[in-house]
């Protein structure tokens, strides 16, 4: 069988591109910054055994670009959970009248990425 060719092109990607203003946080919604995050890095480093290491499953882009510290990577399959674009988005993506749609995991089905250790 040959290969498929993408139908989805730069040209027809670049027909729907739109500037959109940033609305802002979503006022409610909560907001975490640096500290906050470093506080749950440190909570769940603290719950963890010793002797385990922590993996972190990647799905999306954290397959091609993945901007972490990492020591192994390994082909990993998430069972019970499949790619969605079901996350909806006011910023960024989106605004509060059109949300925009980002991939993440919901359940059902299975879904094949890459498992780094950290």
């Amino acid at each position: 069988m040959p290969p498929r060719t993408m139908s989805l092109t730069e040209e027809l990607v670049a027909r729907c591109f739109r500037v959109v203003e940033d609305s802002g946080p979503d006022p409610n919604a909560m907001h975490l910054d640096d500290a906050d995050y470093d506080a749950m890095l440190d909570t769940l480093e603290a719950e963890l055994p010793g002797s385990e290491p922590l993996w972190l499953f990647g799905y999306g882009s954290l397959i091609w670009k993945p901007e972490i510290d990492h020591v192994e990577e390994r082909v990993a399959v998430a069972r019970g959970w499949h790619r969605s674009f079901c996350m909806k988005m006011t910023r960024w993506r989106g605004t509060r009248e059109q949300p925009g749609l980002m991939m993440a995991l919901d359940r059902g089905g299975q879904c094949k990425g890459v498992a780094f250790r950290l």
